[in-house]
């Protein structure tokens, strides 16, 4: 998948614009809060329908309106698509996919794979398990597309079954739905323990390239104890209902960062947790190359803000690296450190940012010829 074109309206900072992309490598550069980050998030949106900065969808709105509009063109699943996506103020949302309504904004996740490493994710070891069980389940999505419908029926009967432990007196007013959850839950379970183990070799191979002295390996937590889930339930029914939710469930799974037999969160520095982090999201775009039904857009945020130099060029040989058909968008203050990597593409777009303007710069100039 690539992104041809993306017209920006009434977007954060972003002075209203129409850019058009390269299907290789854009560079995005610019002084700090000039709007760089901005176009990554509008792109992000695009496949996602949400924000990576915020979930306050209201902050996204320029001040002096009511709706920000996002329309873009691209190539997608083999064929060419016009995505338009208007947000409002109060929150509604208006889609619409080659002039036709889009009702669900997992349509978006469908159509347009689109992954973010940015600085706001450097933190993914020591914050709570929802971040990496997200992370865990936008892979599995991408590599086997049946999951998703599975995932929802199974979100859907937790929110009836919590519902019902409020007002239950006993567990066989839940049986019914934990027919139907156990086999949902199961089965959720095993694609994501399969990702896992597909994820295993390609994190392996860039962690130890990253820190080759230190022990990391990834282990999956299906959020609940034992083999049995069924049994579990009924032996768990009166603290369900007690406190009013379903303690054993796929939302309690975990992708779990070990340093040994320790968490790793627990041992290693923040430097080295940031690289743990980025060697996650290399590994999953390149399983989502291998067996994914098509290439994610990948989007890196602020390359020079937490990488060291020595990492960050480590970062940006993996990115010289990447397939043809591999669509790279990268934020970055100043254009030096990338010089390398803007040599070793044929196709590269160089856009500058200044409050909120963007400047295509001509990329066959002198100064940024080897």
């Amino acid at each position: 998948m690539h992104i041809q074109s993306l017209s920006i309206q009434n977007f954060r900072n972003l002075q209203p614009t129409r850019l058009h992309f390269s299907p290789q490598l854009n560079i995005i550069y610019g002084n700090n809060a000039a709007g760089k980050t901005s176009i990554l998030e509008s792109l992000y949106i695009l496949g996602h329908g949400r924000s990576f900065r915020t979930s306050r969808h209201n902050k996204l709105v320029n001040h002096e309106h009511d709706s920000f509009t996002l329309f873009s063109e691209l190539i997608a699943q083999g064929s060419s698509h016009k995505l338009g996506i208007q947000r409002f103020r109060n929150n509604d949302v208006r889609m619409r996919l080659n002039q036709e309504p889009l009702s669900k904004l997992s349509d978006l996740v469908t159509l347009a794979p689109v992954q973010v490493l940015a600085p706001e994710h450097y933190e993914l070891l020591t914050k709570g398990s929802s971040g990496r069980r997200k992370m865990l389940d936008w892979g599995v999505f991408h590599v086997e597309h049946s999951f998703l419908k599975r995932w929802q029926d199974c979100q859907r009967l937790i929110l009836q079954r919590n519902k019902l432990l409020k007002t239950s007196n006993n567990y066989r007013e839940l049986e019914a739905w934990d027919s139907q959850l156990v086999p949902l839950s199961i089965n959720v379970n095993q694609y994501r323990e399969e990702y896992c183990q597909l994820l295993k070799p390609f994190f392996n191979s860039i962690i130890k390239s990253f820190l080759p002295d230190v022990d990391v390996s990834l282990q999956f937590y299906q959020g609940w104890q034992g083999d049995d889930l069924k049994q579990l339930l009924i032996e768990q029914y009166p603290k369900d209902a007690k406190q009013g939710y379903t303690h054993s469930t796929i939302q309690k799974a975990d992708l779990k960062i070990m340093s040994g037999k320790r968490l790793a969160a627990d041992y290693l520095s923040r430097g080295q947790q940031k690289l743990v982090t980025t060697a996650l999201k290399l590994a999953q775009l390149s399983l989502a190359q291998e067996r994914g039904q098509q290439y994610p857009v990948f989007l890196l945020d602020d390359i020079g803000a937490e990488l060291d130099q020595q990492h960050q060029q480590m970062l940006l040989d993996f990115l010289a690296q990447q397939p043809k058909s591999q669509q790279i968008f990268i934020t970055c203050v100043h254009l030096d450190p990338l010089k390398s990597l803007i040599n070793r593409y044929n196709n590269v777009r160089l856009f500058h940012v200044e409050h909120g303007a963007v400047t295509v710069i001509d990329t066959a100039s002198e100064k940024y010829a080897q």
